[in-house]
């Protein structure tokens, strides 16, 4: 059983509350129109921002359609618009509120769920001539739960203070979007929430600029499973021509792929459950979809402990040989991609959730060198070695925290980031999430309680926190408008450093010092370097920021200066007031990297250098 906090009840009864209010609350004042090639659409105003709620990029992928690849929607037509300004149920799935925060877990599903918003500044679709950049996200949730219409990823803020158009899209999870059954034409052949993905992308390119935004600067960005997909799209030549520049926020990329045997015998085990013969398709579309959500979760638990990999996501894409020809590092190791623009990064605590979901007592030290020799028998004395037990407690969950998070998330990441820059990319930025909320009962393991764990950094992305209810401290305010900078001069440039393609960043250009106070120097040692001046008086006393300003599209958010020591692979950290440029991943650079973290943070260099290099010479194969 899994240790909850106190805060997980009030919070769902806060999410519930706003999910009715966005369902049901009629539109005032009439709401913005757009007319698109499948009828006329109408929205809502929210706070100085067009919403566009439940748009169908496929038809309900029901019936015969069940277990099929996404079909294209149908027109509406007629003299109504169709009714855009309530939220359409989410795809089946059952027991998120013990994985995931109530923020994340939707109130209602449905099997008709191929759907998405899109959250434009207020006057998109009347000044289309200005081509906003787009931004989809993928949601996360290990491919078996959680939506794109839930209120953490609410887009009104991005959209409304950044001056970008936020698309958020669902996709079918678990059995309904990832069972394998056989290879014959009437089988199940897997990877149906890919194809979703890439619909919804389809759907994007071809509608976006009825609702103000620019085809052509689609920008891709996902977390956890969400990131995975990403990944694999940016590996995918079917998805390329879908996206220009792409943001993987904790893809834990070792978590292997499944082959045909085992999807098929994953997928034997649904049938069992339900009561079907395996390759029985007819019985199988006969159950309802909470019926095979049910059975899916079960499947779920069947997995042994000791495969930790296996633990972290037992459906999702399977390599084909069709659609996917290989997992995404392996494309990267072999250079068979066209390189994009590429943020990519981790929090700093990544598995606390898992390991301690998965372990919900303490783990002796012999348990946990029993769970390192089934990962890896042939590098089980290494392993020991670079992550020995504890010898002031008898619990060694902390200890196999360090080690499946540099494992699955963190050096893995690294590796597939070597390999795209060493294909001569060089607009490739890395990161690491290091703050932990200020404010409480954010998930339901109570671990995570004042930890950087998995997801910790998507309140500050979208800037919702007032969606739980929660405040924001000033320092996080800042964090938040830096992180929503970053990735949105992404989106707009290429470039997290730069709102236009050339040009100065704003906040730089504003003050006069910033120039000869904090300038990029190339080091004969290869470190990255800060200058520092000493008789810059904002640097003595810094200015707060000035949120109205904020409010904005075109302000940028001051962010972190740093100094880095070239003694010291960890940097000395300077004010949040003034900003920093996040330095390209480079080994010129001596590999920066940018630590957001909270009163301060910036660029360090080599991050988990010694642990990544031990990963990258055994491989992450278990």
């Amino acid at each position: 059983m899994l240790i909850r906090t106190g805060h997980t009840a009030a919070l769902l009864a806060l999410t519930v509350v706003a999910s009715c209010l966005a369902d049901h609350q009629t539109v005032g004042g009439g709401g913005p129109e757009v007319m698109t090639r499948y009828g006329k659409v109408r929205g809502r105003y929210v706070d100085n921002v067009a919403v566009y709620y439940g748009l169908p990029f496929a038809s309900p992928p029901l019936g015969q359609l069940r277990w099929q690849p996404p079909a294209l929607p149908k027109p509406w037509g007629g003299e109504a618009p169709y009714n855009a300004t309530f939220t359409r149920p989410s795809c089946p799935q059952t027991h998120c509120d013990l994985f995931s925060p109530p923020l994340v877990c939707p109130s209602q599903t449905s099997e008709d769920c191929l759907y998405l918003d899109i959250f434009t500044p207020k006057d998109a679709s009347v000044n289309t001539s200005i081509g906003y950049p787009v931004m989809v996200f993928v949601h996360g949730g290990n491919f078996v739960r959680m939506s794109g219409s839930t209120p953490l990823y609410d887009g009104r803020k991005l959209a409304g203070t950044r001056g970008v158009i936020l698309v958020n899209i669902n996709y079918r999870m678990g059995a309904l979007g990832f069972l394998v059954t056989g290879e014959a034409e009437s089988d199940a052949k897997g990877n149906y929430g890919v194809l979703d993905q890439q619909a919804a992308l389809q759907w994007v390119k071809d509608n976006i600029g009825d609702f103000g935004g620019d085809p052509s600067k689609v920008t891709l960005f996902g977390q956890s499973a969400g990131a995975q997909s990403v990944l694999l799209h940016y590996t995918l030549p079917s998805s390329s021509p879908f996206f220009r520049n792409a943001i993987v926020e904790s893809s834990p990329i070792a978590i292997p792929y499944k082959r045909f045997p085992e999807a098929i015998v994953l997928g034997s085990l649904l049938a069992e459950l339900l009561g079907c013969r395996p390759r029985d398709m007819n019985c199988l579309r006969s159950r309802s979809a909470m019926d095979i959500a049910r059975a899916q979760y079960k499947t779920m638990s069947d997995v042994s402990s000791l495969k930790l990999l296996e633990l972290f996501e037992p459906w999702g894409p399977f390599v084909d040989g069709d659609l996917i020809k290989a997992e995404p590092l392996e494309v990267l190791r072999i250079g068979d991609f066209s390189p994009k623009p590429l943020i990519i990064g981790t929090v700093s605590e990544e598995t606390v959730v898992y390991i301690y979901s998965a372990w919900n007592k303490s783990v002796s030290a012999l348990r946990y060198e029993e769970v390192l020799f089934a990962l890896y028998p042939a590098h089980f004395l290494h392993i020991s070695a670079r992550y020995p037990p504890s010898n002031s407690t008898s619990d060694e969950r902390e200890t196999m925290v360090r080690m499946s998070t540099d494992l699955v998330f963190a050096c893995p990441t690294r590796n597939a980031t070597r390999y795209i820059r060493s294909r001569g990319l060089s607009h490739v930025w890395l990161y690491v999430w290091d703050h932990a909320f200020s404010f409480p009962g954010w998930g339901p393991v109570a671990e995570c309680e004042g930890r950087v764990c998995h997801g910790s950094e998507l309140v500050y992305v979208f800037h919702s926190e007032w969606a739980g209810n929660y405040t924001f401290t000033h320092d996080e305010q800042v964090l938040s408008g830096l992180i929503m900078d970053f990735w949105t001069n992404f989106a707009k440039s290429g470039n997290p450093n730069f709102a236009e393609s050339g040009n100065p960043n704003f906040a730089e250009s504003r003050n006069p010092n910033f120039a000869e106070s904090w300038k990029v120097n190339s080091a004969e040692s290869g470190n990255l370097n800060f200058a520092e001046s000493a008789g810059n008086p904002s640097f003595a006393e810094p200015r707060k920021p000035n949120f109205e300003e904020s409010e904005n599209p075109n302000y940028v958010h001051s962010g972190y200066p740093s100094l880095v020591d070239d003694s010291s692979r960890v940097v000395k950290k300077g004010r949040m007031d003034e900003k920093v440029v996040w330095p390209a991943y480079d080994a010129n650079g001596n590999w920066p990297n940018f630590r957001f973290k909270s009163p301060a943070g910036g660029v360090e260099v080599n991050y988990k250098g010694d642990n990544c290099d031990f990963w990258d010479t055994i491989g992450y194969a278990a």
